[in-house]
């Protein structure tokens, strides 16, 4: 590209005085502005197209899901169970579950995990390994390990701390239990 700089005389009309200003070669900026042009169209166009690949969940699916994962805590939950579910596809529904819910489904399955295990633990007095199979979680190291990312502190300790919730969300998970024993007659998992 051939660029020329050379310093020309400019009248400035407002009062007829000379400046001394820089001529550069308009070929080149008109160029330069041109690509940038189409850059920019180009940049407008992808990101119109990821807006409209990114719709979310309607409204009746997010409340199919919550309702699912809820009554199916203590299973094994995958993503194309959830898809199914919705009648999505597995790649269609983490898009949609992710614009909707803020985070990917795993994380929103784990955190549901947490509050029923939160519930159980502060409700009962069964063994945090019972619990965690209760809550699809594989064992008590594993309600351990996640409960004191999400909560902040140990499930003990939050055992010790909590009182009962006035919610009567989980009480399904404690169905089996026994009047006044606490404990199952059952394993929680198999309710």
């Amino acid at each position: 590209m051939n660029k020329t700089i050379s310093f020309i005389p400019l009248q400035d009309e407002a009062n007829g005085s000379k400046t001394w200003g820089l001529e550069a070669d308009y070929r080149a900026i008109k160029g330069l502005i041109e690509r940038q042009s189409l850059a920019d169209k180009r940049i407008a166009t992808s990101v119109e197209a990821k807006e409209k690949a990114t719709a979310g969940l309607s409204e009746w699916q997010r409340k199919k899901i919550i309702r699912y994962v809820d009554g199916n805590v203590d299973s094994k939950l995958r993503v194309s169970d959830l898809s199914d579910q919705v009648r999505l596809s597995v790649s269609r529904f983490s898009k949609g579950f992710n614009v909707t819910f803020g985070r990917p489904p795993y994380d929103y399955v784990l955190s549901r995990r947490i509050e029923a295990a939160k519930y159980l633990i502060a409700s009962t007095d069964e063994p945090l390994s019972q619990i965690a199979h209760a809550c699809g979680l594989s064992d008590q190291a594993h309600l351990s390990k996640v409960f004191k990312r999400l909560v902040g502190t140990t499930p003990l300790k939050w055992r010790k701390s909590a009182s009962v919730a006035q919610s009567t969300q989980w009480d399904y998970l404690t169905v089996g239990t026994r009047q006044g024993s606490g404990h199952l007659d059952q394993p929680l998992a198999a309710l």
